[in-house]
C-alpha cells in the first residue's frame, strides 16, 4: 500500500496515529477512501443508511402522473 502523505489518517478521537489494516483512510477534510476489498460493502451500507435515515428529498421527479 502506498502511503500518500498529502492525506492524514484520522479516527474518532482526533489526529492519533493509526495503522489500518487495509488500504481504507480518511482524508483530512472529512472524505473516505475505501479499498478494492471494502469498496462494494461499504457502498451498500452508505446507501442502505442514506435511505433509513431519511437523508435526501427529491429534486426532480420524471414520473409522469
Amino acid at each position: 500500500m502506498a502511503n500518500n502523505s498529502k492525506y492524514n489518517k484520522l479516527t474518532v478521537e482526533g489526529e492519533i496515529q493509526t495503522k489500518w489494516i487495509c488500504g481504507c483512510f480518511e482524508t483530512v477534510d472529512g472524505f473516505f477512501k475505501f479499498c478494492t476489498e471494502h469498496n462494494n460493502a461499504m457502498r451498500k451500507t452508505i446507501e442502505a443508511q442514506i435511505d433509513e435515515l431519511d437523508m435526501t428529498l427529491i429534486v426532480d421527479d420524471k414520473r409522469s402522473d
